[in-house]
């Protein structure tokens, strides 16, 4: 698949792994990719989710959007963690 002529949405591409995603798919020639962060689209929300492919028509998705915390705070929260980002994967 040539990714040059594509739109290619990475969510969780400002964290720490999709960051380093988007400058790799920059320097393979990718030159139409959309980071979204979570004011603009919740991934745990359908209705978000339906408006983000309505608005962006993405060609390609990829998903490293993720609820993440410190040891911390998953020990607090594990049900919380777990729940949403069952809810983005779904």
């Amino acid at each position: 698949m040539n990714l040059s002529v594509k739109r290619v949405l990475v969510t969780g591409g400002s964290g720490f792994l999709g960051r380093h995603v988007v400058q790799a798919l920059d320097r393979h020639g990718c030159r139409d990719v959309v980071v979204v962060r979570k004011a603009q689209y919740d991934l745990t929300r359908e209705a978000d989710v339906t408006r983000l492919y309505q608005d962006l028509k993405p060609d390609v998705v990829v998903h490293l959007a993720a609820v993440v915390g410190g040891i911390g705070a998953n020990r607090e929260s594990p049900g919380t963690f777990f729940f949403q980002n069952v809810m983005m994967a779904r």
